[in-house]
């Protein structure tokens, strides 16, 4: 691909967001909300065979939105000590979903090649969440969600293990709807695990009743699911850290995918303190090997003064566990209102369809590539 070309791409998914900007102002403004203005910025010393096919795939970050959450790429800028000759979009799912650009220069010049990507980043929540959803829901959704209902090795999640059984009847036997069974779920994990460094897996968790954010929603992703509601893991980088975050989304028919942050006592929402679906590593070396980088290689700062004052605006459910606050967004029992748009793909499904640019917003199931017009 050409350097016009690539500037041609970075606009047309540049106009394509400013299309919605307008839109999601309006919503704000509607709702109690806090938002996070940023600008990020990724630097990445990329080592190469000069004179030789040289190839590298960076994390791409993506836009999305949900009825509690948004993440807007408004803008992004890339800059190259030496143009590659050719840039695609491709993804995979090597241990967690993985979203790239995926660069070649056929003959560097150098022996190292500086990619630089700044963005603008905006980040809002709001305090409500519209559900009415009971269980269980309805076959055509337990078909069509059936990959966030199952077991998976690769994540540890083992919504089949029978010391569950007798946790999930009785968090089932008193919730009277779908959300009032996430609350529950989220409660006893933090009333019942203990928060601690260490990987494990959801069985491991439960058994030793301890793990950190991983595990913690590796167990709740195991619950939700025995339980017949589709839950999701979600990876997420740290603001301001090198620091890493796992929290989960769950879905409701009448509601798409919300996120849920066990560790952190956020339920029904995710608070801006983490950029979503970032990648932790990019992959360096020639067209037909090449090797894993890790790190961030990435730094983020507040455009204007920011103050996180969501818990303000949130209902304060109880103190648990250890006298901690436990804040969740108003659950109102009835659909949202026409303004309010519902995703209904789970963000590992959008992140590993490549054929979807990482900054355009998906407002339903149109084609990929289509925005739907209000």
């Amino acid at each position: 691909m050409t350097r016009y070309k690539i500037i041609a791409c970075v606009i047309y998914v540049v106009a394509a967001i400013s299309a919605c900007n307008a839109f999601a102002e309006t919503c704000a403004l509607q709702d109690k909300s806090c938002r996070r203005s940023l600008q990020v910025v990724r630097r990445y010393d990329i080592n190469v065979m000069k004179g030789k096919p040289s190839v590298a795939a960076i994390p791409a970050m993506m836009s999305f939105w949900g009825e509690t959450n948004w993440q807007l790429i408004k803008s992004s800028r890339f800059t190259f000590s030496e143009q590659p000759d050719n840039a695609e979009i491709t993804s995979d799912n090597n241990g967690m979903p993985r979203r790239y650009y995926k660069m070649t220069w056929s003959a560097p010049k150098a022996e190292k090649i500086i990619v630089e990507q700044t963005m603008e980043v905006e980040l809002t929540c709001f305090s409500t969440l519209y559900t009415s959803a009971s269980l269980p829901y309805a076959d055509k959704v337990l078909k069509r969600f059936a990959a966030s209902l199952g077991a998976d090795k690769t994540d540890g999640i083992n919504p089949v293990n029978p010391d569950l059984g007798p946790v999930c009847d009785q968090i089932v036997k008193k919730s009277s709807s779908a959300e009032e069974l996430v609350e529950n779920v989220c409660d006893w994990i933090n009333e019942n695990i203990k928060f601690t460094d260490g990987r494990r897996t959801s069985d491991e968790a439960l058994t030793q009743r301890k793990g950190n954010c991983t595990p913690m929603s590796r167990l709740a992703c195991s619950m939700l699911r025995r339980m017949g509601i589709p839950a999701e893991m979600v990876n997420a980088k740290g603001i301001g850290s090198e620091g890493g975050h796992v929290f989960v989304e769950v879905y409701f028919p009448d509601a798409g995918w919300i996120f849920y942050d066990l560790s952190n006592l956020s339920r029904g929402f995710k608070s801006l303190d983490c950029l979503m679906t970032t990648g932790w590593a990019y992959l360096s070396g020639t067209p037909e090997k090449a090797n894993w980088i890790d790190g961030h290689f990435c730094t983020e700062k507040d455009v204007s003064p920011f103050s996180d004052n969501f818990q303000k605006y949130s209902q304060l459910i109880r103190k648990s566990p250890e006298g901690s606050k436990v804040i969740s967004v108003t659950v109102v029992a009835q659909k949202p209102p026409s303004s309010v748009k519902i995703r209904q793909r789970p963000l590992r499904e959008l992140i590993l369809d490549n054929t979807i640019p990482p900054g355009q917003r998906e407002y339903s199931d149109n084609l990929p590539g289509v925005i739907e017009s209000r």
